[in-house]
């Protein structure tokens, strides 16, 4: 190997060195021997003679290099100006539309449209981003928009006998929009003649029905205001078992406006069957429900409506079993209302009456309990021979003991399907087969027809 500092024919200070080398490392200090110097070179560790013939080899003169620091500063402002060339051909490429770059704001906006409740489905609102709030908070952010519906009705027999006496009950009422769509039941407003709302601060309003569908016990109301509080509607997909929640409404009407009640989440999809409504899954909750909270909110600890108040069981052995549409099964049903006023693509018979017991049916003269029919609305189900008067004993082979039954029988058919009906005509019976119509629209006792 070479050595600069190597060579085999000298001596170190006149002492032989069979391997030629010229030095050692040692101290400044350590060398007795005139004209040996030994230095510190940080960059070869080595020494060398400086003495005893021949050159001594030239000392490197130090590079005159930039601090460590200076290289740093001068690394990052070089980032620094790469990236600002970069932003700013990335902002010019965008502003000429050589890159397309889509609006978060302007797509959520846009794919919102008027349908109740979609809003809620594009985005958690801030407050369900950071938790729940207190129930201070919730009851403080929802009563504004739970309302009191008051119904009239005028009287009438099912038979056709008028009487002149008009009736109010009352129910609750869930603002849907600010500008005046509520949400309620069908059994608070169905066949009611008019119908008045008072909103949490007591200011009055007439309402119009804008539809009622029976079959799921649900219906919407408009008043002729603006800027109202609107509820915020949650998913009941999201609901579990022992969920906190609090129903709002209208206990008893006016004379406990407004009152509050905390509970939990009892069970889920429980199949709740009403006078007209057929089989629905509803939650099960222990928050206090009584006659006027129907129509009125269930909401989640968010302040959010994922239930409409509906029923409750009431026994005296039972105490805490109150039901609720879940709001994911009602709005499709609020929206097909309010635009339609009726719930499409669902069969039904288009006819109209009630429910007559054995001894009701006696009493008129009647040769069978059932269905009586009051009325027929089309022609088509008068061609396939359904009379005014008729009573319906049996349908699809199901014996009629309730406006359920026949609900019951109607669920999920289609107009264009058929059902058959066995019916009462005076002292003989009749089976007939009976097509299914579009639903346009519901009064009271249809059971879904």
């Amino acid at each position: 190997m070479n050595n600069p500092y190597e060579n085999n024919n000298t001596t170190n200070g006149g002492y032989s060195n069979p391997s030629g080398f010229g030095a050692q490392w040692n101290s400044p200090n350590s060398y007795d021997q005139p004209g040996v110097n030994a230095q510190w070179n940080g960059a070869n560790y080595h020494s060398g003679p400086t003495g005893f013939g021949g050159k001594p080899p030239k000392e490197k003169k130090p590079r005159k290099g930039l601090q460590t620091w200076h290289k740093i500063v001068i690394a990052v402002l070089s980032c620094m100006v790469i990236s600002a060339g970069s932003v700013g051909t990335f902002a010019a490429l965008i502003s000429t539309g050589a890159i397309p770059i889509s609006n978060p704001t302007s797509t959520q906006t846009s794919s919102q449209s008027n349908s109740i409740g979609q809003t809620t489905n594009t985005g958690a609102s801030s407050e369900t981003a950071v938790g729940e709030l207190t129930k201070q908070q919730v009851a403080e952010k929802v009563i504004p928009s739970v309302v009191c519906i008051q119904a009239f009705y005028n009287n009438t027999s099912g038979f056709g006998f008028s009487q002149s006496q008009t009736t109010e009950s009352e129910g609750s009422g869930v603002i849907a929009t600010s500008d005046g769509y509520i949400i309620t039941n069908a059994h608070v407003v169905d066949g009611a003649t008019s119908v008045k709302v008072v909103l949490s601060d007591n200011t009055t309003y007439e309402g119009k029905i804008i539809g009622v569908d029976t079959s799921t016990d649900l219906a919407l109301i408009k008043i002729e205001a603006t800027n109202l509080t609107a509820a915020e509607f949650g998913s009941s997909a999201d609901l579990k078992v022992a969920d906190t929640v609090m129903a709002i409404g209208n206990p008893g009407g006016l004379a406990f406006q407004s009152s509050v009640a905390v509970g939990y989440i009892s069970a889920l999809n429980r199949v709740v069957s009403t006078d007209t409504a057929a089989n629905m899954k509803c939650i099960q909750t222990d928050a206090a429900i009584n006659p006027g909270n129907s129509g009125g909110a269930l909401v989640n600890m968010q302040g959010q409506v994922i239930g409409i108040n509906s029923s409750k069981l009431v026994a005296t052995s039972y105490e805490g079993i109150g039901f609720a549409i879940p709001i994911d099964d009602a709005l499709p049903i609020i929206n097909d209302l309010r635009e339609y006023g009726y719930v499409k693509n669902r069969g039904v018979l288009n006819i109209s009456g009630q429910y007559v017991d054995s001894i009701t049916a006696r009493f008129n003269g009647l040769s069978a309990s059932g269905f009586y029919v009051s009325k027929i609305k089309a022609d088509s189900v008068k061609q396939e021979g359904l009379q005014e008067g008729d009573v319906i004993t049996s349908i699809d082979g199901q014996v009629v003991t309730s406006l359920n039954t026949i609900s019951s029988a109607l669920q999920g058919k289609k107009p264009g399907e058929t059902v058959t009906l066995i019916v009462a005509r005076g002292n003989t019976t009749q089976t007939l087969t009976i097509t299914l119509s579009e639903s346009s629209g519901s009064s009271s006792a249809q059971a879904g027809s």
